[in-house]
This record gives C-alpha cells, structure tokens and sequence, in this order.
C-alpha cells in the first residue's frame, strides 16, 4: 500500500460461481457492499522540524511528511483512526492531520498563552488538549474545528489520558518548572465536560499515563530533572485511588507504553527503556539493563503498532533522526527516517480505496 495512492486486490473465481453470481445480479437489485480495507499507519512527531512523518507500517519506505506550520513547540499528539491531533506548544494552537491523505486539515486556536502540549481523544470527533500555562484544558471538535470553554484543573496540565467515557488530565503541579509537591490527576465526565474527582498522587511531575490490559492506569512521573527519582503511580479507576507507587525509574523517564502482553515500557533521555512487569510489581528490565536501541542509551519516545512489534525513536535535535522497530530480543531490525527531535510517535488505521 503506497500512502495517497490505494489498491484493492480482487480474488479470483471459478467460472461456475462467476456465472451464479451473474445470474444472482441479473435477477436482484440489491448488492451488498464490499467490505471496507484499512491499513496501519506510524506518526511521528518532530518537535524542531515541527512535523510529522506518516509510514506505512508494513512498508515503512511508503512515508511522507507533513509541516504543522512555521512555529511551534509540538512534544504530544493523539491518533485516532485516520486522524492526528498535535498541540503546537508556544504556540497556541492544536493541529488537525488527515494520515490517508497526508496533508494539513486545519489549525484550531486555543487561548492566548496556553502552552498546548497534552492531547487525548474523548471520541471520534473531540479531543482534550491541555493548557499547562493556563491550568486548564480545552475540548475540540477535530472535524469542525471549533474550541468548545476551557475547563479548570490542576496545576500544569500536561498529559490527557481517556478511556471508559472519562478523561484523566495529568497536572505535574509545578512552579516555574519544577515540581512543587506531588501529581495530581483532574477526572473529566466525557460527557459533562466536568471535573468530578481530583486524585492526589504520590509522584512528583507526572509526565504520562496509559490504562494497561489489566484495567488500571498507569502514571509515569518525571520527578525533578538530575534528581534520579522517577517513579510511577497504580490508579484504580474503579475508585479513583492510587492503589500503588514504585520508585527506581531513574533520572527524569518521560515516555510510557503498554505492550501486549501487559508488560510496561518506560522510556528516558537518560537511560533508554526499562520494562515493568504490573503482575509482579518488578522490573524485568531496569534502568541498570535498560534497553539502548541500537547501541544509544537513549530514548524520547516509543509505541506498540497494531501487531504489539515495539517502536523507539532516537532523540537528536541537531539533524534528521530515527524511529527503530525492534525484533523480540529488542534488537533494532528496521530503522525509519523521521524528522528534527522526534518526541512522540502512534499508530492509526486507514481505509483503502482508490
């Protein structure tokens, strides 16, 4: 599949079920549809380049780029389908990306000074981005694109993570930058667009979040920069309670994913990936004997596709860089040109047609 340019492949028939078929049209007006064909899709964000690169999963030569606009301080997007929707940092402002077509869909306007960075999808239509200047979070409709009112919440909101009609914004609570006492989580009624819980965390400077195979969310706090305390939180979302709180993750990890077999994957510009095992409540991969893909002991972002084959991307923020596809003993098997101080990358899924 060649991104922009689809084919669908037709099967072969005998010649007696061509012609049961053709008297079948002949003597009925009715035909049923075909059914529809997707294909998977990586993103992934450049923060310089201020772009994304979109590739086809199962040829990942098929890839093409497209330029958020002229400025911007892009670190956090969400894919949702054949969509992707990136706040723009210093910019405020969300932009709204067709991965079919590979093209610019429109710019929506946040509040002046929002600070933009933390997006999840609510729906197939809206998204909440955070406003960590602004101590708040704004829901838009990606296919109309318009701003709905900006919703109070913690202090420096900068992740969103949804799911079960909720969104759970991540408030690293920090002044100036640094943490000024422990995360807190603001939990948003999908469909009120209201704060009805405040959780109080343990961690301090949550930078991520993921609800894992066994239901309960996970929230990978950064803690302060060289202080090596990373840590990570259990919310129960049953009870809207942390349940549990591990440390150990080491010097400032900012990227979190769940594989599919249940195990967590932190990433860190300090150390690469480590991996954490919910049912053991143990690392089975530590910062010690992390993960350096391809020989670098450093990791900005990383991400599951559709067929649970795990994806790093190698921080460079001085020239074009890469996302690594890794095999099952976590060596690098495929590598993938993407852009300028790549911080993000997901999956989504595309119809083919022609």
């Amino acid at each position: 599949m060649k991104l922009g340019s689809y084919t669908r492949a037709a099967g072969s028939v005998g010649l007696l079920s061509a012609v049961m078929v053709l008297l079948g049209a002949c003597s009925s007006d009715t035909t049923e549809p075909l059914p529809t064909e997707t294909s998977g899709v990586g993103v992934v964000l450049a923060s310089t380049d201020v772009s994304v690169t979109i590739f086809d999963v199962e040829d990942p030569e098929q890839a093409r780029t497209v330029g958020l606009g002229a400025d911007g301080s892009p670190v956090t997007m969400a894919v949702r389908g054949a969509l992707a929707a990136v706040p723009l940092g210093f910019v405020p402002a969300l932009a709204v990306v067709d991965l079919k077509e590979a093209m610019l869909l429109r710019t929506v306007a946040l509040t002046s000074g929002s600070g933009a960075t933390g997006v999840a999808f609510l729906n197939d239509s809206i998204v909440l981005v955070a406003n960590p200047s602004l101590n708040s979070v704004t829901p838009i409709n990606v296919l109309r694109g318009s701003a709905g009112d900006d919703i109070p919440v913690g202090r420096y909101p900068q992740a969103v993570v949804a799911a079960d009609g909720r969104a759970y914004v991540l408030n690293a609570e920090l002044d100036a930058f640094v943490p000024d006492g422990p995360a807190t989580i603001s939990v948003v009624d999908g469909a009120s667009l209201t704060v009805t819980s405040t959780i109080i965390l343990s961690g301090e400077n949550a930078a991520a979040g993921v609800v894992a195979l066994d239901g309960l969310l996970y929230v990978l706090h950064s803690g302060s920069f060289g202080a090596g305390n990373g840590s990570l939180s259990v919310v129960d979302p049953a009870t809207l309670t942390e349940i549990e709180h591990h440390e150990g993750f080491g010097d400032f990890p900012g990227a979190l994913a769940a594989g599919p077999s249940g195990d967590l994957f932190v990433g860190a510009f300090s150390y690469g990936v480590v991996v954490w095992s919910p049912s053991t409540d143990a690392f089975v991969r530590n910062p010690g004997d992390a993960i350096m893909p391809g020989g670098v002991p450093s990791a900005s972002g990383l991400g599951f596709d559709e067929v649970g084959r795990l994806y790093t991307l190698t921080p460079d923020c001085e020239d074009p860089s890469t996302a690594n596809r890794l095999d099952a003993t976590y060596a690098v098997e495929l590598t993938i040109a993407v852009g300028i101080c790549p911080f993000a990358i997901s999956f989504g899924q595309v119809e083919e047609g022609s």
